[in-house]
Protein backbone atom coordinates (compact mmCIF):
# COMPACT_ATOMS: atom_id res chain seq x y z
CA UNK A 1 0.00 0.00 0.00
CA UNK A 2 1.37 3.63 -0.58
CA UNK A 3 0.32 7.03 1.00
CA UNK A 4 -1.92 7.47 -1.84
CA UNK A 5 -4.16 4.33 -1.50
CA UNK A 6 -3.99 4.91 2.26
CA UNK A 7 -5.71 8.12 1.50
CA UNK A 8 -8.18 6.84 -0.40
CA UNK A 9 -8.87 4.00 2.08
CA UNK A 10 -9.45 6.24 4.55
CA UNK A 11 -11.82 8.91 2.67
CA UNK A 12 -13.83 6.23 0.96
CA UNK A 13 -17.08 7.53 -0.56
CA UNK A 14 -16.55 10.47 1.24
CA UNK A 15 -14.20 12.85 3.24
CA UNK A 16 -13.87 10.73 6.31
CA UNK A 17 -11.23 11.12 8.36
CA UNK A 18 -10.96 8.56 10.23
CA UNK A 19 -11.91 4.80 9.19
CA UNK A 20 -12.06 1.21 11.12
CA UNK A 21 -10.30 -0.85 8.79
CA UNK A 22 -10.15 -3.98 11.39
CA UNK A 23 -10.48 -5.19 14.88
CA UNK A 24 -9.65 -2.51 17.37
CA UNK A 25 -8.20 -1.03 13.97
CA UNK A 26 -8.50 2.29 12.60
CA UNK A 27 -6.91 4.55 9.40
CA UNK A 28 -6.59 7.59 9.58
CA UNK A 29 -4.79 11.24 8.64
CA UNK A 30 -2.45 12.93 10.52
CA UNK A 31 -2.53 16.91 10.27
CA UNK A 32 0.75 16.78 8.44
CA UNK A 33 -0.82 15.00 5.58
CA UNK A 34 0.37 11.36 6.72
CA UNK A 35 -1.78 8.47 7.19
CA UNK A 36 -1.58 6.02 10.31
CA UNK A 37 -2.77 2.81 11.06
CA UNK A 38 -2.94 2.36 14.52
CA UNK A 39 -4.17 -0.68 16.68
CA UNK A 40 -5.22 -0.55 20.34
CA UNK A 41 -3.30 2.77 20.27
CA UNK A 42 -0.53 2.52 18.72
CA UNK A 43 0.68 3.67 15.12
CA UNK A 44 1.90 0.29 13.68
CA UNK A 45 2.24 1.68 10.01
CA UNK A 46 2.40 4.98 9.08
CA UNK A 47 2.51 6.42 5.41
CA UNK A 48 4.43 9.41 4.96
CA UNK A 49 3.99 11.44 1.59
CA UNK A 50 7.15 11.59 0.65
CA UNK A 51 6.70 7.75 0.57
CA UNK A 52 8.65 6.38 3.69
CA UNK A 53 6.52 4.13 5.93
CA UNK A 54 7.42 4.04 9.12
CA UNK A 55 6.83 0.90 10.92
CA UNK A 56 6.57 0.15 14.88
CA UNK A 57 5.60 -2.40 17.50
CA UNK A 58 4.94 -0.19 20.39
CA UNK A 59 6.89 -2.50 22.24
CA UNK A 60 4.06 -5.30 21.43
CA UNK A 61 5.65 -8.17 19.39
CA UNK A 62 1.93 -9.79 19.47
CA UNK A 63 0.56 -12.06 16.75
CA UNK A 64 -2.20 -9.12 15.87
CA UNK A 65 0.66 -6.46 15.26
CA UNK A 66 2.93 -8.00 13.20
CA UNK A 67 -0.46 -9.03 11.41
CA UNK A 68 -1.32 -5.60 10.94
CA UNK A 69 1.98 -4.57 9.68
CA UNK A 70 1.73 -7.15 6.70
CA UNK A 71 -1.64 -6.51 6.04
CA UNK A 72 -0.92 -2.79 5.71
CA UNK A 73 2.89 -2.18 4.48
CA UNK A 74 4.47 -3.30 1.29
CA UNK A 75 7.39 -4.50 3.78
CA UNK A 76 6.69 -7.78 5.17
CA UNK A 77 7.90 -8.93 8.67
CA UNK A 78 8.17 -12.14 9.93
CA UNK A 79 9.53 -13.82 13.45
CA UNK A 80 12.14 -16.30 14.03
CA UNK A 81 13.39 -17.41 17.30
CA UNK A 82 11.36 -14.63 19.05
CA UNK A 83 12.84 -11.79 16.85
CA UNK A 84 11.17 -10.13 14.11
CA UNK A 85 12.84 -9.49 11.09
CA UNK A 86 11.63 -7.75 7.77
CA UNK A 87 11.29 -9.72 4.63
CA UNK A 88 15.17 -9.01 3.61
CA UNK A 89 16.46 -10.15 6.72
CA UNK A 90 16.97 -6.75 8.14
CA UNK A 91 16.51 -6.63 12.05
CA UNK A 92 13.14 -5.00 12.89
CA UNK A 93 13.39 -2.49 15.15
CA UNK A 94 10.41 0.03 16.42
CA UNK A 95 9.43 3.82 14.59
CA UNK A 96 12.09 2.20 11.51
CA UNK A 97 11.32 3.97 7.98
CA UNK A 98 10.81 2.00 5.00
CA UNK A 99 11.04 3.09 1.27
CA UNK A 100 7.82 1.98 -0.40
Amino acid sequence: MTHAEATRMVHGKGNRMRRKVGNNTYAYIEVDGSVSIELHGTKVVRFYPNGLIMLNSGGWRTHTTKKRINQFSPVKVYQKKHQWYLQDGTEFEDKMLVNS
